[in-house]
């Protein structure tokens, strides 16, 4: 990391001395009286945005305690949430929001972390050791990916996922995690690296906390493991449901303690995946999707056969038309939620007797279950789904020069005419995603 910032880890100790007594679990911010001192209804700014009433974030003035209530805040929100980067020495940052967007509920700045981070990186022999952010990366089109499966938040809120690049070209990344109460780095992949006549050094990537607290990484880009909170290490078998895409290798999610690929369209049950593929029928193809079981799997991805199971095609019939669906999200175990080819979206039901393991490749058509919102010109940028699954966000912006993202709110449940929110709020970068909530379940 270029620069170093604060007074790193004697800073943390001194103040986590101070505070850890007083730091509990998981802090809902402004769930009740911190909501009127750090938000409050904004007008519109001098920029279009909305003002988002709350104080400024990853201040000199941050303490352990400070840092771990408003990442526990951001990271439990059950409304909507934004993370942008202004520029790469202030890190990502993110906000949660009331349902329209109207009130922050609670901020969090990775520059609150940098001091510690840069120490941890110097410590550990590297150039830079980094946090994951709360909403995953944009893909090629700007288009939010959504999460990474896993979360840079331990489940209780007092530990972050870190990964840091190293200058050994045998051990070229490490990962572990931060304390946030203690201010302590425990470098999982060093304490696992074996000394004397046979040493064994590893390159590990892509950590985040399961639901049950463990860290998950991915070793030596062939294999995922965990690491409990003592440190011990277990290995676990991977899916092929989804296949594997080049680039991808941070996308995983645990289920029944197996890493499945595709983390953002594992079916409620945790028995299959929906995942994207073209599918031809008769002399023509449309972008329709895979329904695969989870239950074909191996052990490491250099066990991997040269041709995947078969899989189930499924295309969407739209009276005597096919029509292009992208899976996004389920909103049940039964129903999908689809992004169409002229950026509409509407869902469809699927009968989960059509998931199964075949001999064959084997196409099925399922019907439109609701339209949710037209097919539009303009530009998606973002998307997400809400907590409760009944309202879909969406932020577009007009193709011309100097239009305005616009947010748009669509019902899940009854279905009509997008809400127009207004325009972002004000402080949120223009290199924004939202989290995108794609994913229900914890499949512990």
């Amino acid at each position: 990391m270029g620069k170093m910032y604060g007074s790193g880890v004697r800073g943390w100790a001194a103040a986590t001395a101070a505070t850890v007594l007083a730091v509990g679990g998981l802090t809902a911010c402004g769930a009740s009286g911190d909501s009127g001192k750090d938000s409050g209804r904004g007008g519109v700014s001098d920029g279009g945005g909305r003002e988002s009433g709350a104080g400024a974030v990853g201040s000199a003035e941050d303490t352990p305690a400070t840092v771990r209530k408003n990442l526990s805040g951001v990271a439990s929100a059950t409304g909507p949430v934004i993370c942008w980067e202004e520029n790469a020495d202030d890190g990502w940052q993110a906000a949660a929001y009331d349902a329209t967007f109207s009130r922050r509920i609670a901020a969090f700045s990775e520059k609150s972390l940098l001091p510690r981070l840069a120490d941890i990186a110097r410590e550990t022999g590297g150039h830079e050791a980094t946090v994951t952010s709360l909403c995953g990366d944009e893909g090629e089109t700007g288009e939010s990916l959504g999460e990474t499966g896993v979360s840079p938040v331990s489940p209780d809120g007092r530990r972050v996922a870190v990964e840091v690049e190293t200058d050994d070209s045998d051990s070229q990344w490490h990962v572990g995690w931060l304390d946030l109460g203690t201010g302590k780095f425990t470098d999982i992949t060093k304490a696992s690296e074996k000394k004397g006549y046979s040493p064994e050094k590893y390159s590990d990537r892509h950590p985040g906390f399961a639901p049950d607290g463990s860290l998950w990484f991915l070793r030596n880009s062939d294999q995922f493991f965990s690491a409990d909170e003592d440190g011990r290490l277990s290995p676990h078998r991977i899916s092929l449901a989804c296949g594997r895409s080049k680039g991808d290798d941070e996308y995983y999610r645990p289920v029944n303690s197996v890493a499945v690929t595709c983390p953002r369209t594992i079916n409620p049950s945790g028995k299959y995946a929906a995942s994207p593929a073209t599918v031809a029928v008769g002399f023509s193809s449309v972008d329709g999707f895979d329904l695969d079981p989870l239950s074909n799997e191996i052990d490491t991805f250099g066990d991997a056969p040269l041709h995947g199971p078969f899989s189930n095609q499924v295309v969407v019939r739209d009276g005597d038309d096919l029509r292009g669906c992208t899976p996004l999200a389920w909103l049940t175990s039964e129903e999908l939620l689809c992004k169409g080819p002229s950026n509409d979206f509407f869902t469809v039901r699927v009968d989960p007797s059509k998931a199964r393991e075949v001999d064959a490749m084997h196409t099925v058509e399922v019907g439109v279950k609701e339209e949710i919102a037209p097919a539009t010109k303009n530009t998606i940028i973002a998307m997400a789904v809400s907590a409760d699954r009944e309202s879909l966000y969406l932020a577009s912006r007009e193709n011309r020069a100097g239009a305005q993202v616009k947010l748009h709110r669509a019902s899940l449940t009854s279905p009509g005419d997008p809400e127009e929110l207004g325009a972002l709020p004000k402080g949120v970068g223009e290199d924004f995603a939202f989290r995108t909530n794609f994913q229900t379940g914890d499949f512990r």
